[in-house]
């Protein structure tokens, strides 16, 4: 069977750890060569050597998606070594403090929406201009259920992800003339250090699965399966999309 990215150019933020580390890993087995970016420099390298341990193939830059040069840089990267993107899947972001909003940081809410929402219109911004050249593309943004359902004291974090839904769909119109799908996913809960943070390291399974149908938390795999399918021309009439992957939590 052919390997759904194969040949591929897929650029990557937040590619660290959590799901966009497992995405990385699941799209260089699916065939594609990857360009990853994070903030933080030694994790990044670390992805980029797991890579290579399974046989695939991956350049790493550090990258601060809240800049615009730091961004053009991962872009020209991409140019440099692959001479193109096919895809991107736009994934980093933060949770930020636990707070009500009327207790809210001022700062900490710029900090959220900055990273979550400006962040990703920027990786977009510069990411479509080459999709454009190339003839088309494929981009996945990082949403969460908290894109169509609210989370007490989580004001900015739930902004900015309604937001990226909204963005993601627009971008969609605007751009499905030039052959370019963009679409976004909802992830449940499934163990990152973002969500051993929110829940806790020991109890995040007694947290979350009352608030699953299913009864348990994902593997981060079975999330990043849905974003390489979304990226690969096995959902070519896909586009616009939000797509749930959460074990039914927003069902009702």
């Amino acid at each position: 069977m052919n390997k759904l990215l194969k040949n591929k150019i897929l650029l990557l933020t937040g590619a660290g750890s959590g799901l966009g580390r497992s995405t990385a890993l699941l799209a260089a087995q699916e065939g594609a060569k990857l360009v990853l970016g994070d903030r933080d420099n030694k994790s990044g390298h670390k992805t980029v050597g797991l890579v290579k341990e399974i046989g695939g193939e991956a350049v790493f830059l550090k990258t601060d998606v809240t800049k615009s040069e730091d961004i053009k840089a991962l872009i020209g990267k991409a140019l440099a070594t692959y001479g193109r993107i096919d895809c991107a899947v736009n994934n980093a972001g933060v949770e930020g403090e636990r707070n009500r909003t009327g207790d809210y940081g001022e700062a900490e809410w710029r900090r959220v929406i900055d990273i979550n929402l400006t962040g990703v219109f920027l990786c977009m911004k510069y990411e479509l201009p080459e999709m454009v050249k190339a003839g088309g593309g494929a981009i996945v943004n990082i949403g969460s259920t908290a894109s169509i359902g609210g989370v007490a004291t989580m004001p900015a974090y739930v902004a900015s992800k309604h937001a990226v839904l909204g963005l993601t769909r627009t971008t969609a119109m605007d751009y499905g003339e030039h052959n370019i799908r963009v679409n976004i996913i909802f992830p449940g809960s499934f163990r990152t250090p973002m969500s051993e943070r929110l829940f806790g390291v020991d109890t995040i399974e007694e947290a979350v699965k009352p608030l699953t149908p299913m009864r348990r938390l994902a593997k981060a795999d079975e999330v990043a399966e849905s974003i390489v399918w979304l990226c690969s021309d096995r959902s070519s009439w896909v586009s616009g999309s939000g797509l749930s992957v959460d074990g039914a939590k927003r069902a009702g």
